[in-house]
């Protein structure tokens, strides 16, 4: 059975963004170029080191989302997102439809919610699935088939299963709620 590789888009961009914070790309025009470089970069590297057939960018709502119609201090204390980053977001995603990869938005749900579903069908079915994020709180979904892939210095990628959440962590899936609460 072919696996599913889930990127967390948002996760993805916001590592790349923040990588070159120091030293910022720029095009001709002055634009900041460092998260369409540094997630195009990344998913180039899992391209090769994965040959993925089935793969989708999951990306948050655009729109609020339910979370934050029940509670609307809903991440009222993060920072706002830096305007050169937001920018970034349209061109990346119109490089995804050229290259004809999938991504997915849905109304009212951010990349997480959306992940968490699609990788629990994985499970339920038996099918390999790897999601690609640097987002501690997806750990939670690694048992059986589904696990996390997390950006490595140097391009690659470390594929964390149960055993390896407990040796980074301390904690099993199960129990990464409990522990980031």
């Amino acid at each position: 059975m072919k696996a599913l590789y889930l990127v967390d888009g948002y996760s993805l961009i916001y590592r790349s963004y923040f990588a070159f914070i120091r030293n910022p790309l720029f095009n001709k025009k002055g634009q900041n170029t460092s998260a369409v470089f540094g997630f195009f970069k990344s998913l180039y590297n899992l391209l090769q080191q994965y040959k993925p057939e089935l793969l989708a960018v999951v990306m948050d709502s655009i729109g609020p989302t339910f979370r934050h119609l029940r509670y609307p201090e809903y991440k009222a204390n993060r920072e706002k997102t830096p305007e050169d980053l937001h920018a970034q977001i349209p061109v990346i995603e119109k490089i995804l439809a050229a290259f004809g990869i999938a991504f997915v938005r849905l109304s009212g749900f951010e990349a997480d919610d959306i992940i968490a579903t699609l990788a629990s069908r994985c499970g339920a079915e038996n099918r390999p699935c790897r999601i690609i994020s640097g987002d501690k709180d997806l750990l939670q979904l690694v048992e059986g088939p589904v696990k996390v892939l997390q950006s490595e210095k140097g391009g690659s990628f470390a594929e964390l299963g149960r055993d390896e959440v407990y040796s980074s962590w301390g904690v099993y899936p199960e129990q990464i709620v409990d522990y980031l609460s």
